[in-house]
C-alpha cells in the first residue's frame, strides 16, 4: 500500500497463476516501500525498495536497496546501502525500478521525485557497479535529465526504455548509456511492459 510495509509482518509480494489463483507469497520484513518489481529469465524476483523523500517507511530497518529473490523468496543479492540515501556507487536515492538484461547486467532507475538522484545505474550480474548516467531536470531528451524516474524495460534489440514520468516521456538508450530517441505519446509513464513481439 501507499504507506509501505514498515510495521507490518505480512508478505507484500503475491504470486498468481494465469487464472488469478494465488499460488505463493513472500517478502515479509524485507522492504520499507516495495516499489518496482521485475522477474528475470530464470524466475528470480527483483524488487526496488525506496525510502520516499516524505519519510514514509523511515521507522524501519530496511530501504534504499535493490533485492534479488529466488522464486521461493530466498535473498540472493542486495545492492545498495541499507537505509542510507546517497549518490555513491553503492547507494541509492529512492530506487524506483529495476530490469535485468540478457547478459545479466542490472539496470536501476534511481530516483523518484524532488530531492532524489534521478539517474540510471548499471551493475554486473554480481552487483558490482559499472556506470551511471543522468541528473535531475527537465531539459530536452538526450541531455540526460530525468524527473521521477518510474519504469524500465528492455526490448529484443537491447534498447533500454526509461519512463521519465514527470517529464511526460520515455527516453530510449543503449545499454552503455548512449541516447537513442524519445517518445512523447504516453503522458506520465508509470510502468512499461514489452512482450516477446516487442509490443
Amino acid at each position: 500500500g501507499s504507506n509501505g510495509c514498515v510495521g507490518s509482518h505480512v508478505d507484500p509480494l503475491m504470486h498468481y497463476d494465469a487464472r488469478g489463483k494465488l499460488i505463493g507469497h513472500m517478502g515479509a520484513d524485507l522492504f520499507a516501500f516495495p516499489h518496482g518489481i521485475h522477474v528475470d529469465s530464470e524466475g528470480n524476483v527483483w524488487v526496488t525498495d525506496p525510502l520516499p523523500p516524505d519519510g514514509r517507511g523511515a521507522g524501519g530497518n530496511v530501504g534504499q536497496q535493490v533485492t534479488k529473490l529466488s522464486p521461493t523468496g530466498e535473498i540472493l543479492l542486495q545492492i545498495g546501502t541499507r537505509k542510507i540515501a546517497g549518490s555513491g556507487t553503492n547507494q541509492f536515492s529512492s530506487p524506483s525500478d529495476v530490469v535485468v538484461g540478457r547478459n545479466g547486467d542490472i539496470f536501476v532507475a534511481d530516483g523518484h521525485g524532488a530531492g532524489t538522484s534521478e539517474r540510471i545505474m548499471k551493475f554486473d550480474k554480481d552487483g558490482h557497479f559499472i556506470k551511471m548516467w543522468g541528473k535531475p531536470g527537465n531539459g530536452p531528451c538526450g541531455t540526460g535529465e530525468f524527473s521521477s524516474l518510474h519504469a524500465l524495460a528492455i526490448d529484443s534489440r537491447g534498447r533500454l526504455f526509461v519512463g521519465d514520468r514527470d517529464n511526460n516521456r520515455i527516453q530510449l538508450y543503449d545499454q552503455d548509456g548512449n541516447y537513442l530517441e524519445c517518445w512523447y505519446q504516453f503522458s506520465r509513464p508509470s510502468g512499461i511492459f514489452i512482450d516477446a513481439d516487442d509490443n
